[in-house]
C-alpha cells in the first residue's frame, strides 16, 4: 500500500471511529457499504475493505454475513473511571522489594500468559532494522567500542536526543545530557543528586513500583501525592505539601504514566513548574512514555516550560525502540557536573556497543516513521483489553482511558484482595501486577494493573477472562 492510499485508510478509520466514540453511531447501528466508501471517499475496494478490517481489529465493528458491517462496540460502554487517589499524607519508608521480586519470579516463569508487558511486544518494534545496525556498527567501528566510552555518552547519540527534544518542545544542548543505563538509573542518579538518605520525595499515588524501588533503595521517605487518572497529580495538594513540609525533591511521570496512563495537561505542566520554580524544589520528570500517543500531537513536557532548570527530564528508549539496549538519559545544565560524577561511581559509563547501535539506527531512521504503526498497534491493543474487561470483570470494575503509554489501571469493590488473586491466577499460568506494588504505604490491594503491551491474541483473551471468573468467584466468597 502507498503512503497515499496509507494515508486515506488511517484517516477515514480514525474519522470513524471517533463518529462511535461520539455515539453518532451507537451500538447495532450499520455502517456503509464497503462500495459506499469505494464510490464517495474516491478510494478503492480493497482500500474501503481495510477500514472496516482495521476497526475489526480493535473490536468496535462486526461484519455480519450477506448484511455488511455493524458497530459492536464504543469507548462510552467502559466501565466508569477510577476516582482521584486519596493516599496517607504522611511521609514513609518504602518497603516493596520483597513482594517485587515475586512478580518478577512469576514473569520468568515458562507457560506464564503475562498481562504485565513491561515493554512493547519485539513483534511491534524494528527488530530487523536494529539487527541491520549491530551489524554495521560491528563491521564499522572494528575496536571503538572495545575501551571505556565517554561518561556523558557518545557524542553522535547525544545530538540526536538533543534533535529528538524537538517533539516535546524543547530546546536541548548537547553538554546536557548524560546517557544512562536506562531510565531507572536515570532517576536514581537524579534522586541522589538532589536529596539524602532520609530526605522526603513527593510523588504521584499510585507510581511505577521502580521508582519507589530506587527511594527504598536511597533510603529516602516517599510522600504521595493524590493524583487523578485523567489529569495526573494534584497540584493542589503538591502545593500543600511543599508549603507545609520539608520536601527534597518531586517525581514525577509527566506523559501516560505507569500505572494510571494519565497525562498532565500541558497548562498544568506550565503551573507545575511555576510552582518548584516559587519553592525551589528540584522535581525529576520521567517522559519514558511520551512517545507512546495515540493523538496526532505529542504532548509536551514538564521540562519545556523550565525556565529556572529545576527539572531534571529522564528518558530511555526501552518503550519505543528496545529495553535491552539499556539506553536511557537526563537532560539538566545545572545538576549536569553532579549527575556525571555520580555516574561515574555507578556504573563508569554506559556500554559504547549498544550506544553506537542506537546511533546507527537513529542515522537511518526517522522516529515518527518507526513509532506510527507502533502507536496504532498499542491503541488497538488497549481498545481490546479494555473490552474484555468490560465483558469478563464485574459491573462495578473501574477502569482507566490512557489516550497512550503501556498501562490500564483496574479497581476491583474494596473487599477484592489483588496478592490473593495474584496467588490463584499463577495457578491458572497467568500473572499480572497488584495494586499494592505501586504505593509506599501498601494501598490499592483492591486494584490491579494490566498492560497494553502485547499483541491481544487468544490466550490474552482467554487470561482476561480467567481473571473475570476469579474475581467473582473471590468477590462472591467474601460476601
Amino acid at each position: 500500500m502507498n503512503n497515499k492510499k496509507d494515508f486515506l485508510y488511517q484517516q477515514l478509520a480514525d474519522k470513524i471511529e471517533a463518529m462511535i466514540g461520539d455515539g453518532a453511531y451507537a451500538i447495532g447501528d450499520k455502517l456503509p457499504s464497503v462500495r459506499s466508501l469505494h464510490r464517495e471517499h474516491g478510494i478503492s475496494v480493497s482500500t474501503a475493505l481495510q477500514v472496516y478490517l482495521q476497526l475489526e481489529r480493535k473490536g468496535l465493528v462486526e461484519a455480519r454475513e450477506k448484511s455488511g458491517y455493524y458497530v459492536s462496540y464504543s469507548r462510552q460502554l467502559l466501565p466508569k473511571l477510577p476516582e482521584i487517589s486519596l493516599p496517607a499524607r504522611t511521609p514513609a519508608p518504602v518497603n516493596i522489594s520483597g513482594r517485587a521480586a515475586l512478580i518478577r519470579d512469576a514473569m520468568g516463569r515458562k507457560g506464564i500468559v503475562s498481562l504485565i508487558g513491561a515493554a512493547p511486544h519485539p513483534s511491534l518494534l524494528p527488530v530487523a532494522k536494529l539487527n541491520k545496525a549491530l551489524r554495521q556498527a560491528a563491521r564499522e567501528e572494528k575496536t571503538a567500542y572495545i575501551p571505556y566510552g565517554d561518561i556523558d555518552g557518545h557524542l553522535p547519540l547525544r545530538r540526536h536526543i538533543a534533535k529528538l527534544s524537538l517533539a516535546w518542545g524543547g530546546s536541548v544542548a548537547v553538554d546536557d545530557i548524560l546517557i544512562t543505563n536506562g531510565a531507572i538509573e536515570a532517576a536514581t542518579i537524579c534522586l541522589r543528586a538532589v536529596a539524602k538518605a532520609g530526605d522526603t520525595i513527593a510523588i504521584e499515588s499510585p507510581t511505577f513500583v521502580g521508582l519507589l524501588q530506587a527511594i527504598e533503595n536511597l533510603g529516602m521517605k516517599a510522600l504521595e501525592i493524590p493524583t487523578d487518572p485523567v489529569t495526573g497529580i494534584s497540584l493542589e495538594h503538591l502545593e500543600t505539601a511543599l508549603r507545609k513540609r520539608k520536601v527534597a525533591a518531586c517525581l514525577i511521570i509527566s506523559n501516560y504514566s505507569n500505572p494510571l496512563g494519565c497525562c498532565i495537561p500541558d497548562q498544568h505542566k506550565k503551573q507545575l513548574a511555576r510552582l518548584i520554580e516559587q519553592y525551589q524544589v528540584p522535581l525529576i520528570e520521567d517522559d519514558a512514555y511520551g512517545d507512546l500517543h495515540f493523538n496526532p500531537e505529542r504532548p509536551r513536557t514538564i521540562k519545556s516550560f523550565d525556565r529556572a532548570d529545576l527539572v531534571l527530564y529522564c528518558s530511555s528508549v526501552s518503550k519505543s525502540i528496545a529495553a535491552g539496549l539499556r539506553i536511557g538519559w537526563i537532560i539538566s545544565r545545572r545538576y549536569h557536573d553532579r549527575l556525571a560524577q555520580l555516574k561515574f561511581m555507578s556504573s563508569a559509563s554506559t556500554g559504547l556497543l549498544p550506544q553506537l547501535v542506537l546511533t546507527r539506527f537513529l542515522d537511518q531512521q526517522r522516529m515518527d516513521l518507526h513509532l506510527k504503526p507502533l502507536r496504532q498497534a498499542l491503541r488497538t491493543q488497549q481498545l481490546q483489553i479494555s473490552r474484555a474487561i468490560q465483558q469478563y470483570f464485574p459491573a462495578d470494575t473501574r477502569l482507566t482511558r490512557p489516550e497512550g503509554g503501556l498501562s490500564l489501571w483496574v479497581v476491583l469493590p474494596p473487599q477484592a484482595d489483588g496478592w490473593e488473586l495474584h496467588r490463584k491466577a499463577l495457578l491458572q499460568h497467568i500473572s499480572f501486577t497488584p495494586g499494592s506494588l505501586f504505593s509506599s504505604q501498601g494501598q490499592y490491594n483492591h486494584c490491579l494493573r494490566l498492560s497494553n503491551a502485547n499483541p491481544f491474541d487468544e490466550d490474552q483473551a482467554w487470561a482476561v477472562q480467567t481473571l473475570g471468573k476469579l474475581i467473582r468467584q473471590q468477590l462472591d466468597n467474601r460476601r
